[in-house]
């Protein structure tokens, strides 16, 4: 009579928990109201006492959270975001018999870079060349030549990952490891690209490949985000390079529904694997794919959650794009925020699709050249990416942003 099926009907009497995960909270809140499903947030909250004490628990007692969670009556559990809290939830989880898109031993391989590298390379993807760290002296083999980059073999992201340009900045990076050696890697140098796997009851879909433009690095740190081009120019090449070989990757992990990131540098004609993220990108990437696609993948994790269906129709993410998309990350320099002009008029502009914006009046950033230096990223379509840059110039002109003292806390532009 409503138009929809039985087992849609039947997801207006669940009850779905959310850790986390406050970049999907729009999608989380639009896929709710379509369905009539409950949503129980649980975040770290400074105003909610019942937040602040999940939150507490979450983090030291982990295995407790599925008693808290039956005793909430849930029938799903969200949790697709933000990697410390995957990592420390999955034992739990694995054993609960929640619908979860991960198991401990495909998380295990997958978020290691050097199990990862060790296990790709069966399928023929190409390694980074990696140099030898004598655990004894420190050390590195003969023949290593800098620049390097030394990362933790657990993690994703650009926490721990640094550029060495000699045995003086390397020796002092590695004296602060604590023990625990990192992988040191010959630096690549070519244009960066990501893509993303979704796989539907074992079928793969790549929803996207793109370029990104980036800011100077900081502190010898991985250079950030400042601009993502949608689609890339490059997508052939990585995609007859890569996607058949990360298909059988996944499939040999049996993972049959869930998503996973991958990004790289193209160096000398050859697409190198440097990060995994088996998890929902932090790049909110699945803005750009539902705009150009209306497929929204947010949906399809909620929709395993709550029924172990992973999405619905998915046949239009292996459709060429018709648009051009573009994500402008803007990063800020350390400091406090005491004035924010320009976003609403941002907003209104014809070409903007999309606009987050994750700090506010009064907070105080501390990350930059950190991932978390992004104050506000904004989405932007167009007919091509010429349009698109000058579409970025406007944007870049309107916005503002200061501290106390009036000095703005946007980082230089690079050029682009």
């Amino acid at each position: 009579m409503d138009g929809i099926t039985t087992e849609e009907r039947d997801l207006r009497r669940k009850r779905l928990a959310v850790i986390g995960g406050s970049t999907i909270r729009e999608e989380v809140d639009f896929c709710a109201e379509k369905y009539g499903f409950d949503v129980i947030y649980f975040k770290f909250s400074k105003s909610s006492v019942s937040d602040l004490l999940f939150y507490i628990l979450n983090k030291t007692v982990p295995r407790l959270t599925e008693y808290l969670m039956k005793a909430r009556r849930i029938d799903g559990i969200l949790l697709i975001t933000a990697e410390r809290i995957i990592r420390r939830n999955i034992p739990w989880l694995s054993r609960s018999g929640y619908f979860f898109y991960v198991t401990q031993p495909q998380w295990d391989v997958l978020m290691d870079k050097r199990r990862f590298g060790e296990f790709a390379a069966q399928f023929g993807l190409p390694g980074i060349p990696e140099y030898r760290i004598d655990p004894a002296s420190l050390g590195l083999a003969e023949g290593t030549v800098f620049p390097v980059v030394i990362k933790p073999a657990k993690g994703s992201g650009s926490s721990g990952i640094k550029i060495c340009h000699n045995l003086e900045e390397l020796n002092k990076e590695l004296s602060g490891s604590r023990g625990k050696l990192p992988i040191c890697q010959k630096y690549l140098e070519g244009p960066y690209f990501q893509f993303e796997i979704w796989i539907q009851d074992g079928k793969a879909f790549f929803p996207y490949v793109k370029d990104r433009v980036f800011y100077p690095s900081v502190d010898n740190g991985p250079p950030q985000p400042f601009i993502d081009f949608y689609p890339s120019v490059n997508r052939e090449l990585v995609a007859s390079c890569l996607f058949d070989k990360i298909e059988k990757v996944m499939d040999s992990l049996n993972v049959k529904n869930g998503s996973c990131m991958f990004q790289g540098i193209i160096d000398h004609g050859t697409p190198y694997i440097m990060d995994t993220a088996f998890r929902v990108s932090g790049g909110l990437d699945y803005k750009v794919v539902r705009k150009e696609t209306d497929i929204d993948l947010i949906e399809a994790h909620i929709l395993y959650a709550l029924r172990k269906h992973f999405g619905n129709d998915f046949s239009r993410l292996e459709e060429p794009y018709h648009q051009a998309y573009a994500t402008l990350c803007v990063g800020l320099k350390n400091g406090t925020i005491s004035k924010i002009e320009g976003v609403d008029e941002i907003r209104k502009k014809p070409y903007v699709f999309n606009l987050h914006q994750y700090y506010d009046i009064g907070h105080r950033v501390t990350t930059s050249g950190l991932f978390s230096q992004t104050g506000i990223r904004v989405f932007l379509m167009d007919t091509d990416r010429e349009k698109l840059k000058a579409d970025i110039k406007d944007v870049l002109i309107i916005l503002r942003i200061d501290d106390k003292a009036g000095r703005s806390l946007l980082l230089d532009y690079p050029e682009f």
